[in-house]
């Protein structure tokens, strides 16, 4: 038998929605599970179903700003008043909206019990389609994004003494995971993406290789 794979779900992880008319939709998500569970995929008795937590409040300040994680929770309350300091736009990239306080707690455990698992020997990999929402910073959202889950992850494997290797293989620069890390060598960040000349964030080139100790462990390959 094959080693493991771990599969984070709950559908919850698919049900909150940025904007009627927002680009990233959650609900997506509930068709990738469908169809692995129409394929069988869980039956096989390397697949492990993962069920996810919340975040907690430590774990969410390894990478933001107290202040912004309480912008966020106010933000979830009472999403109809300004947060623009804080990354929020009702018609920008990323919008306040009622529970996103919440909706972000989950995905980011959601990350957190993929971690675990692996770590603890449970599965080879582990899998949180709702997650990656690597372009929130210490103090502001961005790109669709509210809480940095792998900057999140890969701060806790740091912490528990790990040198941490993170890749990221979106079109777009993983600029907040990058910005968590820019001065520590015990996190490698390597991402592929297109160049920021043409695409959002635009950031990324080959130069923002890291700073103090940290030099060498950014590597941008813009293409």
């Amino acid at each position: 038998m094959s080693a493991p794979a771990g599969f984070v779900w709950d559908p919850r992880l698919a049900s909150h929605v940025y904007r009627s008319d927002h680009p990233l939709k959650p609900w997506r998500l509930q068709g990738v599970h469908d169809t692995l569970e129409r394929l069988g995929a869980f039956r096989n008795p390397n697949a492990r179903l993962l069920q996810p937590r919340l975040a907690t409040r430590p774990e969410l300040e390894r990478i933001h700003d107290p202040a912004y994680v309480d912008a966020i929770a106010q933000a979830s309350a009472d999403p109809d008043l300004d947060y623009s300091a804080w990354g929020l736009s009702a018609w920008g990239d990323t919008p306040p909206f009622a529970g996103m306080h919440e909706a972000s707690l989950l995905t980011t455990g959601a990350s957190l019990v993929a971690m675990e698992d692996v770590i603890a020997g449970k599965a080879r990999v582990a899998f949180n389609g709702a997650g990656g929402l690597h372009h929130a910073m210490r103090r502001n959202a961005s790109g669709f994004c509210i809480y940095n889950d792998p900057a999140i992850v890969c701060g806790v494997l740091a912490d528990r003494g790990m040198k941490v290797a993170y890749v990221d293989i979106d079109a777009h620069h993983g600029d907040g995971v990058q910005h968590g890390f820019y001065g520590d060598p015990n996190v490698l960040t390597i991402s592929t993406h297109e160049r920021g000349d043409y695409l959002f964030p635009g950031t990324g080139f080959v130069e923002e290789a890291g700073s103090g100790a940290g030099v060498g462990y950014s590597v941008n390959l813009p293409l």
